[in-house]
């Protein structure tokens, strides 16, 4: 396996030693042929999983150094093994690609018969990487069972998957809890469907819009996307203490794409008639105060469940309250179900997770 610091080392003696050019910069193709190698190096390196072979060459890529460690760590504990290695690649001035498939346990556990394609992105200032970020081809069952672990086991994300300052305490640990969790997110996957009745008959059309005095609803989609953001990061802690019991979600490190990537999945889900995301609106649509799910009961004895939360400034302004007695309405008067249940509202927390 290369070597980083034998390279600079040798390339420091070459010099003393008059085989090489001392002074001036190398012709580009040079240039560039080198970071290729140091490139395939970090690759090399990374899946050695062996950390104290990956940190020096990281070691100015600034927090880029943390994330891509926690990834290692990740891949060992989700047992990354390499099926195909492409030769990296310049992919701008100063950005080369390296793209890697793997066969993991996480996506092993979902049995779709997928392997997953990686791609790094190192960005160079010079010979020198400066950052690393990270790219897949992940298929749309991966997030939904991210999103069920994190609904359903919350115990999995306050403990081998918590966070600190949004880096994962033992990643090795989580990608172990999370294999297990994406098991029996397809258990319930297959439970739900072994049950044979639709969640909704099929002539039952979903409201699309409804219109009230101070708020109007919608279904969560694409075009949603910035007011839906704006409003769960405005309340992160109200959230994760509130409605999902977890650091899971929503939490600091959530970006743009993870917006996108969680209105997709829901508007699928709504096409597909699976479930029911709703975006509570202002009357203009221009600020989401909070959101309704109606979506299959994960316990017995019951023909729906149904989540609300609303923003801390409107918690704070006594809205949800409010927006609880109206969707207990709602549900009563426009929904084909019998037994509806409110998990953490007309159940308690601790009832529900019991039964």
């Amino acid at each position: 396996m290369f070597n980083w610091s034998q390279k600079r080392n040798g390339a420091l003696l070459l010099c003393v030693a008059g085989l090489t050019a001392c002074s001036g910069e190398p012709d580009a193709d040079r240039a560039l042929a080198e970071n290729l190698e140091t490139a395939e190096s970090m690759i090399d390196a990374f899946y050695s999983f062996d950390r104290n072979i990956l940190q020096p060459i990281l070691s100015e890529a600034g927090d880029a150094e943390g994330r891509i460690l926690g990834y290692q760590a990740w891949a060992e504990g989700g047992n990354y093994i390499v099926m195909e290695r492409a030769a990296c690649v310049r992919e701008s001035e100063a950005t080369i690609s390296c793209s890697i498939t793997v066969q993991d346990d996480p996506v092993v556990a979902l049995e779709t018969g997928f392997n997953v394609t990686d791609t790094f992105h190192l960005t160079f200032d010079g010979a020198t990487i400066v950052d690393v970020s990270t790219s897949s081809n992940d298929q749309p069952i991966y997030y939904q069972a991210r999103e069920w672990v994190e609904e359903n086991l919350p115990e999995v994300m306050e403990g081998p998957c918590k966070r600190t300052d949004g880096l994962r305490d033992t990643p090795g640990d989580c990608a172990r809890a999370m294999t297990d969790g994406y098991r029996q997110f397809l258990e319930a996957r297959r439970a739900e469907e072994a049950a044979g009745a639709a969640f909704i008959p099929a002539e039952f059309k979903p409201p699309v819009l409804v219109e009230m005095e101070g708020f109007k609803i919608m279904p969560l989609g694409p075009e949603l996307v910035d007011v839906d953001y704006a409003a769960y990061m405005s309340s992160i802690e109200h959230l994760q203490q509130s409605f999902t019991r977890s650091t899971g979600w929503p939490h600091a490190e959530l970006d743009a794409e993870d917006a996108m990537r969680d209105m997709l999945n829901e508007e699928g889900r709504f096409e597909r008639r699976e479930s029911f995301a709703y975006a509570v609106l202002t009357p203009d649509g221009a600020r989401e105060r909070g959101c309704i799910y109606v979506r299959p009961s994960s316990k017995s004895g019951y023909d729906a469940e149904v989540a609300l939360w609303v923003t801390q400034a409107e918690f704070d302004a006594g809205f949800d309250a409010e927006l609880y007695t109206w969707a207990l309405q709602w549900i009563e008067e426009s929904w084909p179900f019998e037994q509806v249940a409110y998990p953490g509202r007309a159940i308690a927390w601790s009832e529900w997770g019991a039964l």
